[in-house]
């Protein structure tokens, strides 16, 4: 009597375990395949003192009509704030987006969004800067990227300070960013 109800209970239990962990070939292509991508933010070496910026966001542009509502993914930007460029030149920079997992999709842009807090000291005296109007207080530069599934993409905004900062007539400081963005990909499994 004992022998049959432990075998009973056996198959009970394999007939629930192949039940649940079975899954058919519709639920594996429903699923949406990811990237990873990390965004980093570097300065040039320059003659100021110190140009510090307001990074409020880093977006991607995804749809081609960018006047679409949903054309830019917002990403966890982790450094927002203020921030001194001219400590951040050569091999060190700003981790600005770790290792955020993406849609392995078409990416056209990558934009820098900054805010109104934005100065630098130059010869000891400190000057407010304004972005110019055309870049509606942002950075945006050209990818055209198809991102692939399980991998990584590292990409490093670069500011050529000394080329965006620009001083009137009026000796005010105007940031129109000159920026280039380097892509490093590396392979997850």
């Amino acid at each position: 009597m004992i022998f049959p109800c432990k075998l009973k209970f056996l198959l009970i239990n394999l007939l629930v375990l192949v039940t649940f962990s079975s899954c058919s070939k519709e639920d594996e292509s429903s699923s949406i395949e990811n990237s990873l991508v990390n965004v980093k933010l570097v300065g040039t070496e320059t003659q100021l003192s110190r140009l510090n910026l307001e990074i409020l966001d880093v977006q991607l542009r995804v749809l081609e009509d960018e006047t679409d509502p949903n054309a830019w993914l917002s990403l966890n930007t982790i450094n927002t704030g203020i921030h001194d460029l001219t400590d951040f030149t050569g091999n060190q920079v700003i981790t600005l987006v770790d290792f955020e997992q993406v849609p392995a999709e078409f990416i056209y842009n990558i934009k820098l969004v900054l805010g109104d807090e934005n100065s630098l000291i130059k010869n000891g005296v400190e000057y407010v800067v304004d972005i110019e109007s055309e870049h509606d207080n942002a950075s945006v530069n050209i990818l055209e990227k198809q991102l692939v599934e399980n991998k990584l993409y590292e990409f490093t905004i670069e500011l050529d300070i000394d080329e965006s900062v620009l001083f009137n007539s009026e000796n005010e400081a105007k940031l129109n960013p000159k920026t280039n963005t380097l892509m490093r990909l590396y392979n997850l499994f």
